[in-house]
């Protein structure tokens, strides 16, 4: 089951790579504000 899972992450990581870059400062914005 978790390699069926890493499979998929890395298919999505590959398809997504541009969106997960810009969205990593979200993510980084939303993460400090839980920190906070």
């Amino acid at each position: 089951m978790s390699q069926e899972v890493l499979e998929i992450s890395v298919m999505v990581d590959e398809q997504f790579d541009v969106n997960f870059n810009l969205a990593d400062g979200i993510l980084g914005v939303i993460l400090s504000i839980f920190e906070g």
